[in-house]
């Protein structure tokens, strides 16, 4: 136990890189901190903010200045007592997620942990993907990561801090471009998308977050060639919509024939529409609609990697009901 606490110290003090916790003054974009959400006071905000930066994926330089810091016979305040409080800050903020009341960022940071359901997630609809795949609502790159070494990837998310997080992460690779297109777009942005000659867009939990959902879906079809692919994922079932539903910011769930007809509406054709995740409607029942929680706890969805075996039976037969709804489809 002891060597296992030391290499976990040992590997967040290695990835905070502390050479730039002490420093004099420090610049910040405003977005940066904007998402900052201190709590520490005194000396405790530096390492604070070091935290916070590193797991933002902020990109940091030292550049040097002329100060003349005090000696203790001039008021120089920090102690022991302070290192030992740097320590404890440090132990409470490496694994930070997000600001208090981000409910999406959260939900991401901690699906983010959930590798084997995101690979079974993904090995849902591989087999549809193109080779020029525009993914619309990347976020953290929870989904990104298993086809980045595509022909071409275009991912875009609307939020600055996870576009800045997708750059940190996917932005050395020239087959990768990282953008922001919000729905439904712009000309100049529809044009900049055909330029791209995507045959792929990928849209998973973004569409149930857009107000004109419709719209959306057709400007999906304007940018895709013909026989071009859709790979959509929304939550499912409107009695399920509850809090955590209005903390996330959705719009709306939906039900089967209501998905058929925007999607077809919009000019595709359904290949497939399937229900996934069975097991988790009980517990998003519970979580939102009776105990009326803002965010889904930390200990169930890290339990939630038990529950595989029973979504693998999901691979044999398909459910009649489920948390989501996949849809792969081609423009008609």
């Amino acid at each position: 136990m002891g060597n296992r606490l030391l290499t976990l110290m040992s590997n967040m003090f290695t990835n905070l890189n502390l050479t730039d916790m002490e420093t004099c003054y420090k610049v910040m974009t405003r977005s940066i901190v904007d998402r900052l959400d201190l709590q520490s006071k005194r000396f405790g905000i530096e390492p604070e903010i070091t935290c916070k930066v590193s797991r933002m994926r902020a990109r940091i330089f030292e550049i040097p200045i002329s100060y003349h810091g005090r000696t203790y016979e001039e008021g120089k305040k920090i102690g022991f007592r302070d290192a030992l409080q740097a320590v404890w800050v440090i132990l409470k903020y490496f694994r930070w997620e997000a600001p208090r009341g981000d409910v999406g960022g959260m939900t991401l940071r901690r699906m983010e942990r959930l590798a084997p359901y995101n690979a079974w997630l993904h090995e849902r609809f591989d087999a549809a993907l193109g080779k020029r795949i525009l993914e619309v609502g990347s976020g953290v790159g929870n989904q990104t990561r298993f086809f980045v070494d595509r022909e071409r990837v275009v991912a875009s998310d609307v939020e600055v801090h996870y576009v800045r997080e997708l750059k940190a992460k996917f932005g050395n690779r020239s087959n990768v471009k990282i953008a922001s297109y919000r729905f439904p777009l712009a000309p100049a942005d529809r044009g900049e998308l055909a330029a791209e000659e995507v045959d792929t867009i990928v849209c998973l939990n973004v569409l149930e977050h857009i107000e004109d959902d419709g719209g959306t879906l057709k400007d999906f079809a304007s940018v895709l060639p013909k026989d071009g692919r859709l790979v959509l994922l929304v939550p499912s079932l409107k009695a399920l919509y509850g809090t955590l539903d209005v903390h996330l910011h959705h719009f709306r769930r939906y039900e089967l024939g209501e998905l058929k007809r925007l999607v077809t509406e919009a000019g595709f054709e359904i290949e497939k529409i399937r229900f996934l995740n069975r097991p988790g409607v009980l517990g998003w029942w519970l979580n939102s609609k009776i105990l009326k929680r803002k965010v889904l706890p930390k200990g169930q969805l890290a339990a939630f990697r038990w529950l595989l075996p029973l979504l693998k039976l999901e691979e044999k037969t398909d459910p009649s009901f489920g948390m989501s709804l996949l849809v792969l489809a081609r423009k008609a």
